[in-house]
């Protein structure tokens, strides 16, 4: 029983998706791999988030002592 294959327009359009989904989807991938690849050069080059970051502001006294549940309070 021999089998006949006939490539119609359908299949054509199917298999022709099919490359460009893939076409993209390896695109994506190869974006993904390059960020994850640059990240730990471009971390290692600027300094350390502790070292940059800005010393936090104290409460307002006021603030802190609406904070004090009235049962604490003596």
């Amino acid at each position: 029983m021999p089998y006949v294959f006939s490539m119609t327009t359908r299949m054509a359009t199917i298999a022709a998706c099919c490359v460009l989904l893939l076409c993209v989807l390896l695109f994506l991938l190869g974006v993904e791999i390059g960020a994850r690849y640059v990240a730990p050069a471009q971390a290692a080059s600027t300094p350390a988030a502790s070292e940059t970051a800005p010393a936090p502001v104290p409460a307002s006294p006021d603030a802190a002592a609406s904070a004090v549940p009235a049962s604490n309070a003596s």
